[in-house]
């Protein structure tokens, strides 16, 4: 088969190629040992100072953030960047030097950090088609790793305010074995922001929307080996209010609304008033237990709890009204009967004492069902605004 010009060039640049990457590979390697951390400048030793490691990570997906069990699952690239001079090669070359070369397949053969997500629960790497890696070596020495990575990461929340609440979910990443003195992590700002989001992440969780991220220049940490370097990405989730609005607030306020309704029914129908009281008061009790089963049992009350707990009491308010009202009517008919057999044809009496005790035990549920409203809602906005607490509403300063 007749080879033209331009094929013969391009075989013949990758033969070169070839040839570069398995001559460097050569050099480079001869008398290097990975066990050894590299200097921190060129011809310097261990004890020239800590290797700055600099880091920076597309996140790819964020899913499953899981209240009950406080943790969310997030899919990233994982990229680390740091100098070993042992690997420079551009003293082989006066010219045709290549930028880099991928050396994927040397990856346990060369010394790399050790680092770790210290809020990581579980984790694992993709391995289909290949291993989701990359490998390059700079010229200057400097090494270029890049993985897929999915995590299933811890989350400490803090829910008083749920479900109006925001939680701020970190992701710590340090040295295992290292201390502060072998291995600085440092973000990288070189090319822009050190975090990278793929296009709708931040749209795509069903419950939340991420509406800010923050990097902490350092969160290092003393423990009683050491001090280790650490840095931190921290991530502002704001819960969606519509879904809540739909099942949660929406349901309960017909609930009360539908208690009222027994304030209509005549009041010699027992079966009618106490049958509606009791149905309203136990899919009240209904909702609040298919509420908390979504929660975690916590110490401390939530908005959610005064919510709840609010509408069940105006309706097992709406129950003991009829109670107590058909109580008094029974006082009254006896009194009724006890007159009657004095004064004849006194009916008026009997029929304004009627009218009385209907509109006089009414309680003003409206009224009061309103006002709880407006000091719920005024107290939710103010927990938001006015008063966020340090520990869990302040995002860290970047």
């Amino acid at each position: 088969i007749p080879i033209n010009e331009s094929t013969r060039q391009f075989y013949t640049r990758q033969i070169n190629t070839n040839y570069q990457d398995e001559y460097i590979l050569k050099k480079i390697m001869d008398g290097y040992d990975k066990r050894v951390r590299p200097p921190a400048y060129p011809n310097g030793d261990t004890t020239s100072g800590p290797v700055k490691v600099y880091v920076n990570m597309m996140i790819r997906m964020i899913s499953n953030i899981d209240v009950v069990n406080m943790e969310y699952s997030m899919q990233i690239t994982f990229r680390e960047r740091w100098i070993d001079t042992r690997l420079a090669y551009d003293k082989y070359f006066t010219s045709d030097m290549p930028e880099f070369i991928t050396v994927p397949h040397v990856k346990n053969s060369l010394w790399r950090p050790d680092s770790f997500f210290s809020t990581e629960k579980v984790a694992h790497g993709h391995t289909i088609d290949t291993e989701n890696m990359f490998l390059r070596i700079y010229a200057n020495g400097m090494v270029y790793y890049s993985v897929r990575l999915s995590l299933i990461l811890s989350c400490s929340m803090y829910l008083q305010m749920y479900p109006l609440d925001t939680q701020f979910c970190d992701l710590d990443m340090a040295s295992y074995a290292h201390t502060a003195s072998d291995i600085i992590y440092i973000w990288d700002n070189t090319t822009g922001s050190p975090i990278q989001f793929k296009k709708g992440v931040d749209n795509s969780l069903p419950n939340f929307i991420l509406v800010n991220h923050s990097v902490n220049t350092d969160c290092t940490h003393v423990t009683n080996t050491g001090s280790y370097s650490c840095i931190r990405l921290r991530l502002e989730l704001t819960r969606q209010f519509s879904y809540y609005l739909i099942q949660l607030y929406g349901p309960t306020t017909m609930i009360v609304i539908v208690s009222w309704v027994s304030f209509w029914i005549d009041m010699h129908s027992t079966a009618g008033r106490v049958g509606l009281g009791i149905t309203t008061l136990l899919t009240m009790t209904t909702l609040q237990s298919s509420i908390n089963a979504k929660l975690p049992p916590v110490s401390y009350v939530k908005v959610v709890d005064v919510w709840l707990g609010a509408c069940q009491t105006f309706v097992f308010g709406a129950l003991i009204e009829y109670a107590f009202v058909s109580y008094q009517d029974n006082i009254l008919q006896a009194k009724k009967v006890k007159q009657e057999t004095i004064r004849k044809g006194l009916n008026r009496l009997g029929r304004e004492s009627q009218v009385q005790e209907t509109t006089f035990y009414q309680p003003p549920c409206t009224c009061g069902y309103y006002k709880m409203n407006h000091r719920y809602w005024n107290f939710c906005w103010y927990m938001e605004t006015q008063w966020p607490p340090q520990r869990f509403d302040k995002p860290l300063n970047s």
